[in-house]
C-alpha cells in the first residue's frame, strides 16, 4: 500500500512539473515576443514624438 501510494504520489508530482515547464516555457515565450514587439515600436514612438 505504501509504495503504491508512493508511486502515484511521485507520478503526480512528475505530471504537475512538466505542467509547471510548459506554462512558463509558454510565458517565456510570450514575453519574449512582447519584448520584441515593443523594441519594434519604441523607434516608431520616438520618431514620431521628435517630429511633432
Amino acid at each position: 500500500m505504501q509504495i503504491s501510494f508512493s508511486r502515484e504520489l511521485a507520478h503526480s508530482m512528475a505530471v504537475m512539473l512538466l505542467e509547471l515547464h510548459a506554462e512558463l516555457e509558454e510565458f517565456a515565450y510570450q514575453h519574449d515576443h512582447a519584448s520584441d514587439h515593443v523594441e519594434q515600436l519604441s523607434p516608431n514612438l520616438l520618431g514620431s514624438s521628435t517630429q511633432a
